[in-house]
């Protein structure tokens, strides 16, 4: 009989519980360390990916963002006061 419930044909029940516990404690444990570590560098090559692009060509991603914004909010404009 396991500690969880009481007759004997749960035990495959208990046993499935504990190692969902035990995969959910694995994922947790990830998340907290590994899973930020790779989301905290990957951030920074990408920073410094766009920067050195940015450096080396005639382009700016601030610029092309804040353009596509301006124009789509002008078009939407557009449609509804026409």
């Amino acid at each position: 009989m396991g500690r969880i419930f009481k007759t004997p044909s749960d035990d495959a029940v208990e046993e499935t519980l504990r190692s969902m516990h035990i995969a959910n404690t694995v994922d947790v444990a990830y998340e907290r360390s590994l899973g930020w570590l790779r989301t905290v560098l990957f951030s920074v090559a990408t920073a410094f990916i766009i920067s050195g692009y940015e450096f080396y060509r005639d382009w700016s991603l601030w610029e092309s963002t804040g353009e596509w914004v301006r124009e789509t909010l002008r078009r939407w404009a557009d449609s509804i006061f026409n």
